[in-house]
């Protein structure tokens, strides 16, 4: 253990050494009282400090760099050791030392220049936060260590490039927002200049274009993003100075309430002021339903971002209705504002006092930023919305809609009737006027409404109560009851029927029988015999999941029996990708097939590599063994956090060659490998770096298990040359000492080998053959079936069988949903063509 922390502290000097040198920076510059502190120490700290008057003013350009060599307390320096400090291995792990350095300094000066630069225009143009933080001193670390963390990001692969930069650019875009210091606006500055050097480094040209994403790593991004947001409030509550547009809610720790009477009084008749606005924010926030208001909100978007991680549809629309609402607060509050601040419209309530052009200029720019935030995360969350598949129920989604929309009514209306029979609790007494135009207010956080002057505040206990608890409890409303269609999943299969499907699975079914399990799929079982099927309903097809399953599964009278389940209820039968013995009973019924696929088996019992045909897999093998690669076999579950890490990074690259989208029905992906049933079988090296990645899943019998099918197929770009023969040939070794009788290699959509024939009709056919075509460039399924044939497998055709010919067109546009529910009409022409 001692050995291996050496070797891995020798492998980033460059971090120790700036880590000391913060350390003893820091312990020079941290602030004392001020009976206690040395001059030459407040001297150090003018001279090599980041601040807009030493830059500017004083001309010490040094402090540029020098001002991102320390900290400027004990919290500061704990949060560069949790966070700086791994930004910085994880640069130098993949820039080396003299890169991570190079990254380190320029973008550290060129985030501090930019944020001075910025003041500097603010200063010039009157503008208000400028003018506020133009004598803040700071020493942050944080610029030159996520600078060099986002310019690392270029060397990563696309999993880990898109999420370094997605995390440093938003997290630091988050941080300015709600705390809105200089060093936050050099944080974002150089995390956008460190992606731009990281693209140079690596030889790359900065351009900006669209790398697709997995579903599952739509999923990772999206809720990252939005727990980020929910996570805000934080940062303003640990931040010294709360300078952001979203900054008041740390006045939720304000212990000093301001007499509220006296408070709008003031405002009334003197004029609006910074401390007048400041006093009623607190008397808004007086009491723990002021607190609760501004907070569940928060803790709904953490709920939210759980739903999205999950694939949850309603958190979509969830989390963006919070954003959107946000979005809408904020241009309220960005209007009232305006108003008060604008000195070219006064008015009886508002006063005309020095400084308030600026300050109406410094609220536009950061409630503008306010407002456009949630509106873009919103944005992308209906953009992405087909990434989360998993739909609630109709009852549950209408249900919500009706439990949040009658439980806001009847709050406010509690607050109206208690405010009209009890006037005196309030001051000033209110009229039925005022009452209504506040009773909307009584459910918006008090972060936005700091520049809305209220008409009248409560004075009284039980007005009190009233006032700050009809907001809070609504928001618990709106949060709790999301748990109903977040748990209430549509077309999801209950848990008596899943403990069903997996014992009629366990009887028997065909080498795909295990994808019945997945999300998306409905499940039919027989009434009279022991059988079931899995299908897919799509624009009023059932397309089925392969064939029947269960102990009587080849029962022409079950087939029979499904096709009139599903004509009864209006649905055309697609029964697709069955096999042969299937085949007879569609015959049977006289229904037609047409072969969509071919699957390639092995018989492990029989394996054997001798033969000059087996060359090209011998040498796979030797290869990995020359090179010190063993073959590894486990569940997702027992992987550690580095080999799970590594399968997501090579199945996101993967999944970013492409020119569609990632398909589904019949190919897993990331999701589906989490199944304890699902055996994983790794390619790993002897530095614990993954090669390539297999996933089988389990084929039995009468309750034992007769066979595996492959199904994930990902290798890492530069690795080992033949890793997926290696593998294959692995996992047909170990068949066969566990005594398997058959290991199926899958079958490859739309691939067929020339010459395969079946009932077929001509029409169907060019269709499918043009499909394929099509394809091929994208997915290479004909390409992935010549590969397959190096093993010498056998062949077995699977079919498509339906009822009418003239039921293929809309049979073939399911199928391809199936496959490809998110392709748009641009991803068509674009491969069309």
């Amino acid at each position: 253990m001692g050995r291996l922390a050496s070797s891995a502290l020798r492998s980033v000097p460059l971090t120790i050494g700036l880590t000391l040198v913060v350390l003893l920076v820091s312990a020079v510059v941290w602030r004392t009282p001020p009976m206690a502190t040395p001059a030459w120490r407040s001297a150090i700290r003018d001279a090599a400090g980041f601040g807009y008057e030493q830059v500017v003013v004083d001309g010490h350009w040094w402090a540029l760099l020098t001002g991102a060599l320390g900290t400027d307390g004990a919290l500061g320096l704990i949060a560069f050791l949790l966070v700086g400090v791994p930004a910085l291995v994880l640069a130098e792990r993949r820039l080396g030392a003299p890169m991570t350095l190079l990254a380190v300094a320029a973008t550290a000066v060129a985030g501090n220049a930019l944020a001075i630069g910025l003041q500097l225009l603010g200063t010039l143009g009157g503008e208000f936060w400028s003018g506020e933080v133009a004598r803040i001193v700071a020493f942050d670390p944080f610029s030159g260590a996520l600078g060099a963390l986002a310019a690392s990001s270029a060397v990563h692969g696309s999993l880990w490039r898109r999420r370094i930069r997605a995390f440093v650019v938003v997290g630091a875009l988050i941080v300015l927002l709600y705390s809105g210091l200089p060093q936050d606006l050099a944080r974002l500055f150089a995390a956008l200049v460190g992606v731009f050097l990281g693209a140079l480094l690596a030889g790359r040209s900065p351009t900006v274009r669209r790398v697709r994403s997995s579903h599952h790593e739509t999923r990772v991004l999206m809720a990252s993003v939005v727990a980020m947001m929910g996570v805000g409030p934080l940062i303003t509550l640990l931040s010294g100075r709360h300078l952001g547009p979203l900054a008041p809610l740390v006045l939720l720790l304000e212990q000093n309430i301001p007499d509220a009477g006296r408070a709008i009084g003031q405002c009334r008749t003197v004029g609006v002021s910074a401390q007048c606005l400041r006093d009623l924010t607190l008397v808004r926030v007086d009491g723990l339903g002021a607190v609760l208001l501004s907070v569940v909100p928060m803790v709904a978007l953490l709920f939210a971002a759980w739903g999205l991680l999950r694939g949850r549809r309603f958190a979509v629309w969830f989390a963006a209705a919070i954003m959107v609402s946000f979005a809408a607060l904020s241009a309220v509050s960005l209007g009232a504002g305006a108003r008060i601040h604008a000195a070219a419209h006064p008015s009886p309530l508002v006063g005309t006092g020095h400084g308030a052009p600026q300050r109406t200029v410094e609220i536009a720019i950061a409630l503008w930023s306010a407002i456009l935030l949630p509106l873009v995360v919103a944005g992308l969350l209906l953009v992405l919305r087909r990434g989360f598949p998993v739909r609630a129920t109709r009852r549950s989604a209408w249900g919500y809609l009706a439990l949040v929309g009658s439980s806001w009514v009847l709050l406010a209306s509690l607050f109206v009737v208690v405010a009209l029979a009890h006037p005196g609790g309030f001051s000033p007494r209110p009229d039925l006027g005022e009452i209504l135009r506040a009773a909307p207010e009584r459910f918006v956080p008090a972060a936005y409404l700091r520049n809305v002057l209220p008409g009248f505040v409560p004075i009284e206990p039980i007005a009190g109560a009233v006032f700050h608890a009809v907001g809070p409890i609504w928001w618990s409303i709106l949060l709790l009851g999301a748990v109903w269609p977040l748990s209430r999943v549509a077309n999801a299969i209950a848990p008596a029927d899943e403990r069903r499907l997996r014992a009629l699975l366990a009887e028997g079914s065909d080498s795909i029988g295990h994808m019945t399990t997945w999300p998306g799929n409905l499940s039919w079982f027989d009434p009279e015999r022991s059988a079931g099927i899995a299908y897919r309903v799509i624009s009023g097809v059932a397309v089925t999941t392969g064939g029947f399953f269960g102990r009587d599964r080849h029962d022409p009278a079950v087939l029979e029996r499904f096709v009139s389940h599903c004509e009864d209820s209006g649905l055309t039968v697609a029964l697709y990708s069955v096999d042969s013995e299937t085949a007879a009973s569609i015959e049977h019924i006289g229904w037609r097939i047409v072969q969509v696929a071919e699957e390639t088996v092995l018989h492990p019992q029989g394996w054997s590599m001798v033969g000059k045909r087996w060359q090209d897999i011998r040498s796979s093998v030797n290869r990995a063994d020359r090179a010190g690669i063993t073959a590894v076999w486990s569940t997702y579950g027992a992987l550690g956090i580095g080999l799970a890490a590594q399968i997501a990074e090579i199945s996101e690259e993967w999944v970013a060659e492409r020119r569609l989208p990632e398909m589904g029905f019949t190919l897993g992906g990331l999701d589906e490998l989490i199944d304890e049933e699902v055996g994983l079988l790794l390619a790993v090296d002897a530095q614990g770096m993954l090669h390539g990645v297999t996933s089988w899943l389990p084929v039995r019998r009468s309750g034992e298990l007769v066979g595996w099918t492959l199904d994930f197929m990902r290798r890492r770009t530069d690795g080992m040359n033949g890793v997926m023969e290696f593998l294959i040939a692995e996992a047909a070794a170990r068949f066969n000492a566990e005594g398997i009788e058959e290991m199926s290699l899958s079958a490859a959509p739309l691939a067929r080998s020339r010459g395969t024939s079946g009932q077929e009709t001509g029409g169907i056919d060019r269709v499918l053959s043009y499909l394929g075509d099509a394809l091929e460039p994208v997915y290479g399924f004909r390409s992935l079936l010549a590969f397959k044939g190096k093993f010498q497998p056998e062949e077995r055709p699977l079919v498509l069988g339906y009822a009418d010919p003239l039921q293929l067109p809309a049979i073939g546009l399911a199928i391809g949903r199936a496959y490809l529910p998110d392709v748009s009409v641009r991803d068509l022409a674009t491969l069309v063509t």
